[in-house]
């Protein structure tokens, strides 16, 4: 009960304040809706607004022409696919007959080998039977010589009918051995003969069989030669296409800075119309009973006030603070200014979470900003995108604590500004409606 008896004689307080102009705010005298200056300045931001507008316009032109171009590059790319495909399968055919022209060289090789194998025991045969003939010509020779060679002598000589046919089945013998050996060796040089034949023969169907191979090899090499020509030609278009896209993407960051200086040249006017129209300095000290609208923006509105809502299909709450935003898509990185002179309670900068959402940073407000202003007065300044401020820091009036976000539970990018008066907790005791005390 004491404390909310204190906490109705602080609002008397500054309530009573807020109509004494505080020596330490640093105001001037505001300016009339329909002074030349601020006429001339709403005419610059109209022509900054045009500005933009056609920039704007001539972006969605080059968006449109990269359309027109990507597609053409789409079908390039379809068309070079199918033609890099046929290149692929051309290598692969070409490695196959690469590899069959390395094994008939291997089969050739060996061949070759076998001929000159087979060539050699030819040679070494013909050898063996010119030995053979050789010797049997020296016992020939010698027995003539030494004239032993007469079958009637041999006959003459035998001592009996037995002993004469013993001797002339020796003769028989050893000429048949003789014979015979020299038929062996015809015999082999024979099979030599029709085995080297048949190996040559072989020879040459591997060597037609390999040259049949090297053709198909050279008609798949020139028909690959083909398709990389056709491929050359789609890859230099290809080539232009994307030299115009860069082109265009160059062209399209070049009207992206003029109107990121158009929207600052605009919102630089917007802000001193609001200074203005106020009689406020853009920085200086400030006090409890003089506190000023924390969005600088002649835009800027309150997008939901304090008390009871309604958020979600008949599920309410009650809303403790006030919030503030601005039209469109303009609410993101918009400067927040100190409402007064104070110290910085709290100033919390881990929140991931900046996008439409709840994200329960902070208790759900995200990034913020607790600016202790003196006499028990404490203002929150939530859900922010950035902030510039640090704990224990002074800052002063007017001076610039973060860029207005949508972190913690945010529905979208606003300034949640809520006062509490006499204490920090609970809030439902020491919270009270910051319209009553900040008005634009």
């Amino acid at each position: 009960m004491n404390k909310k008896i204190i906490a109705i004689f602080l609002i008397l307080i500054i309530s009573i304040t807020m109509a004494i102009p505080s020596s330490m705010a640093h105001a001037v005298d505001p300016v009339p809706e329909d002074d030349p200056e601020i006429i001339k300045l709403r005419q610059e931001i109209e022509d900054l607004n045009k500005e933009i507008a056609a920039n704007e316009a001539k972006m969605a032109e080059i968006m449109n022409e990269k359309k027109e171009v990507k597609k053409s590059a789409d079908a390039l790319m379809d068309q070079i696919a199918v033609l890099q495909g046929q290149i692929d399968n051309y290598n692969f055919k070409i490695r196959k007959l690469n590899s069959q022209i390395a094994a008939l060289n291997t089969q050739i090789m060996n061949t070759e080998n076998e001929i000159k194998a087979t060539e050699e025991k030819m040679e070494q045969q013909e050898k063996d039977i010119a030995d053979t003939q050789e010797i049997l010509g020296e016992r020939v020779r010698a027995m003539y010589m030494s004239g032993n060679v007469s079958t009637i002598e041999v006959i003459l000589e035998a001592d009996s009918f037995e002993s004469l046919l013993t001797r002339l089945e020796l003769i028989a013998r050893i000429a048949a051995h003789d014979n015979a050996i020299i038929e062996a060796l015809k015999k082999q040089i024979a099979e030599l003969a029709s085995l080297k034949a048949k190996l040559e023969e072989d020879k040459i169907k591997l060597e037609e069989s390999k040259a049949s191979i090297e053709f198909s090899k050279t008609e798949t090499q020139a028909a690959k030669a083909e398709v990389n020509k056709a491929k050359s030609v789609l890859d230099a278009k290809l080539f232009v296409l994307d030299s115009h896209v860069a082109k265009l993407n160059a062209e399209d960051a070049a009207y992206k800075r003029m109107i990121a200086r158009a929207e600052a040249q605009r919102e630089a006017y917007d802000q001193k119309i609001y200074f203005m129209i106020h009689g406020i300095a853009s920085t200086g000290d400030g006090s409890v009973g003089n506190m000023i609208w924390p969005v600088p923006y002649e835009s800027s509105y309150i997008s939901s006030a304090w008390g009871q809502r309604d958020l979600n299909a008949g599920s309410g709450n009650f809303h403790y603070g006030m919030d503030i935003s601005m039209p469109g898509a303009n609410a993101y990185d918009k400067r927040i200014i100190a409402c007064a002179t104070g110290k910085v309670l709290l100033a919390s900068n881990s929140c991931s979470h900046n996008y439409r959402g709840f994200c329960g940073c902070n208790g759900g407000y995200g990034r913020y900003v607790i600016i202790d202003q003196g006499q028990g007065v404490y203002v929150y300044y939530a859900h922010l995108a950035t902030v510039y401020v640090s704990e224990g820091e002074i800052v002063s009036q007017g001076q610039n604590i973060g860029i207005m976000g949508c972190t913690g539970n945010s529905t979208g990018a606003h300034l949640h500004l809520e006062m509490r008066i006499g204490g920090i907790v609970p809030r439902s005791t020491y919270a009270v409606n910051p319209g009553l005390y900040v008005r634009k």
